[in-house]
């Protein structure tokens, strides 16, 4: 991609942005780490190791997704 090309895109980014200031790609998503548990075994000189994480992850309703019928 040339300069010019870069320019023209991140200046249309910027452009979106601003106009759509509440876009799905802007929002993080929510996390929560409920459990993190690490199983580990050693065998000689070999390690073995589990870990294990279990996390909600939340994102916001987005508008546009909506029926009118939906319940």
């Amino acid at each position: 991609m040339s300069w010019f090309t870069k320019f023209c895109r991140n200046l249309g980014l910027m452009v979106h942005n601003i106009r759509h200031p509440d876009d799905e790609h802007n929002r993080p998503a929510q996390r929560k780490t409920l459990r993190k548990t690490t199983e580990q075994e050693q065998r000689g000189k070999l390690t073995l190791r589990r870990t294990t994480i279990e996390e909600i992850e939340y994102r916001p309703d987005d508008k546009r997704d909506k029926r009118p019928n939906d319940d």
